[in-house]
């Protein structure tokens, strides 16, 4: 039967209801607190306890594979220590550093302390009429670093050379490179000077709000990946980061929250940090049985996305058993199990959906995996038979794989009380078979 302008005013409404990219904010009536539900590990508590704990000031790496909802929860957190009496600043990274380049410790300090002044600008807290971009141009000046482009707008106006240095970190690779030439032998008076910001920053926002504790999350870190030309040095250069130069990420009077690559942990010796995980729909036993408060979680936030009666209208008498169906071959990460909906409601052509739209929709979104190389297929064939660290050595082809397969979603990272790994419901099968054809001792 075909369908009705009604039909098609709700399909469009499933549509908007149903993007995958989408973060939600506190609020927001779609939002199901999967993370809060019993049988749940919910990450965001915990890195809410490591602050409330920590006095005074901390540092806290936070992560999550793509699509995982970090951002949307990260709202929820910005939202719990507001309403408990911190002050929260938030920037997104990806706005200060070229995420397609290598990164220096120079290149973050600067970006990190010049998020800063535009997130307390936001807040209308003053520092003395000055951001750091016109403190840096004035710092510049000082050492006689040889600026070429900036030299007579830094004479003219700071202001405007201020937000001239701040396109250029970003669009301008020659520029930065001279620039981290320069400055390769003052780190540590560059660190000094960053530090020397921060707490003018902290004592502008005690004048407005004495003894108020600060939070400030430095966000999207982890989508620095270098481009095919700087694959592994863009990797290198985040690892460097934050292994080398941990101490430099401590500000002193406040809460640092970065977010940063899931990879980071698993590295040997791996840093401390807290990984978002996929919702567990199975458990870690050798059948992965049903996880039937996961699996329930997510059937929630289905249904608050479709709305009251959505699941009946789109899939008929047998919903349940639809929604569940979609949900176990999500693998119980939010973007894949979102991308299913808005693929039927493109396909369908009459209601309820049927199962060849169902497979169609399926087909679709797994192809987005496809397809996975024979030596590729190997190594992810040890994680479904084991289940254990998706990274078997330090070797930059090894971290370049993880790194890959954790953005694609591949490897899925979870927890029940351990950590532990599975691959995608919607490739297993076709790593395990493409593994059985090409063992390793047979690789073409």
């Amino acid at each position: 039967m075909p369908l009705t302008p009604d039909d098609d005013r709700f399909l469009a409404r499933l549509f908007n209801n149903l993007n995958p990219d989408e973060p939600l904010l506190p609020g927001d009536a779609r939002y199901e607190p999967v993370y809060e539900r019993p049988g749940c590990v919910d990450p965001m508590a915990e890195l809410s306890r490591k602050i409330r704990r920590s006095e005074t000031e901390s540092t806290i790496l936070l992560s999550a594979c793509q699509g995982a909802g970090k951002t949307t929860e990260l709202n929820r957190l910005r939202k719990d220590l507001d309403s408990s009496g911190y002050f929260v600043l938030y920037a997104d990274a990806i706005q200060y550093i070229n995420p397609a380049l290598p990164i220096t410790i120079s290149d973050f300090l600067i970006a990190l302390a010049g998020a800063f002044s535009d997130a307390l600008a936001e807040k209308a807290i003053d520092i003395a009429g000055e951001s750091y971009w016109t403190r840096l141009c004035n710092w510049l000046t000082k050492t006689n670093l040889e600026l070429q482009e900036i030299a007579t707008k830094l004479d003219a106006d700071p202001v405007k050379a201020g937000i001239l240095l701040k396109l250029e970190l970003k669009s301008s690779p020659s520029f930065r490179q001279r620039l981290v030439d320069a400055l390769s032998d003052r780190i540590g008076g560059m660190r000094d000077d960053v530090a020397l910001f921060f707490e003018d920053g902290y004592k502008a926002i005690q004048r407005q709000r004495p003894d108020t504790q600060v939070v400030f999350i430095f966000d999207s870190l982890e989508k620095i990946q270098g481009s095919r030309f700087h694959w592994n040095p863009a990797i290198r250069s985040v690892q460097r980061l934050f292994t080398n130069h941990r101490a430099m990420l401590s500000i002193p009077y406040l809460h640092m929250v970065y977010t940063v690559p899931p990879w980071l942990k698993f590295l040997p010796n791996g840093l401390d940090m807290e990984v978002i995980p996929a919702v567990r729909t199975c458990h870690h036993d050798e059948a992965r049985t049903r996880c039937e408060e996961g699996i329930a979680a997510l059937a929630s936030l289905v249904h608050k996305r479709l709305g009251e009666g959505g699941a009946l209208r789109l899939f008929g008498p047998n919903h349940t058993a639809a929604v569940d169906q979609l949900i176990l071959v999500s693998g119980g990460h939010f973007r894949d199990l979102l991308r299913l909906f808005p693929e039927i409601v493109l396909m369908i052509d009459e209601l309820p959906a049927t199962q060849k739209t169902f497979d169609r929709a399926i087909a679709e979104v797994r192809s987005s995996f496809l397809p996975i190389a024979v030596d590729d297929a190997v190594w992810l064939d040890r994680i479904t038979r084991e289940r254990a660290s998706p990274l078997p050595t330090g070797t930059d082809q090894d971290i370049s794989r993880l790194t890959r397969f954790l953005d694609s979603r591949i490897i899925l990272y979870l927890r029940n009380g351990e950590d532990w790994h599975d691959i995608h419901p919607m490739v297993r099968d076709e790593v395990s078979r493409i593994a059985a054809a090409y063992p390793a001792d047979t690789q073409p």
